[in-house]
């Protein structure tokens, strides 16, 4: 590789942090009490609202649609003193309403959009345009609920307030106020260690 290439790719990556750090900037900007651990991602920044003292963890990435595939909307809002925690993956094209003082576990992945099935099994051909065409469905998440890590959460449901799901678990289907979700595989992997426990 030449000088002129290596000095190129050397502004080229300088230019990309610096657009990075001013994105935050101007998100931090909004709301200063705002924490963002190191390589965060958000894209479609102006369709995410943050509550005051939101802490968002390493690696997080916040998609909130804007593109032209999800009819440029698309939106996230996380209410206050809520936590997001490292790699989790909130995919808000369809949009997503996260509560106050809600708990989302490292590796969550939260999505409001997903492939049409519907319409792509009445039509093939669907699947060579250069987008695929999407569902888009709003989740919900209401106050003092505690997603456990590696839980996925599809398309239109709605966590109720204060609700607790377990470590991996998979939400197709609305979660009552107050309930306590474990899947039996859960259950199995709880009972197998549970004797490292007890004293």
């Amino acid at each position: 590789m030449s000088t002129s290439n290596v000095f190129l790719a050397y502004l080229k990556k300088i230019y990309a942090d610096y657009k990075k750090f001013e994105q935050f900037h101007k998100v931090q900007s909004r709301n200063p009490t705002v924490t963002f651990e190191e390589d965060v991602q958000i894209l479609n920044r102006k369709a995410l609202v943050l509550g005051k003292r939101v802490y968002i963890s390493k690696g997080v990435v916040l998609h909130c649609g804007g593109g032209y595939w999800s009819n440029f909307g698309g939106k996230i809002s996380i209410g206050d003193h809520a936590y997001i925690g490292s790699y989790a993956l909130l995919q808000g094209a369809g949009e997503i309403e996260i509560g106050k003082n809600c708990q989302i576990g490292p590796y969550s992945m939260i999505f409001s959009l997903g492939p049409s099935i519907k319409k792509i099994l009445l039509d093939r051909k669907l699947l060579d345009q250069d987008v695929v065409p999407h569902d888009f469905k709003k989740v919900t998440i209401e106050d003092n609920a505690i997603i456990g890590a590696g839980t996925v959460i599809l398309p239109g449901v709605t966590i109720g307030h204060g609700a607790l799901i377990w470590p991996g678990t998979f939400i197709h289907k609305d979660v009552a106020p107050e309930t306590y979700i474990v899947t039996k595989q859960s259950q199995k992997n709880f009972k197998a260690r549970a004797a490292m426990f007890r004293g």
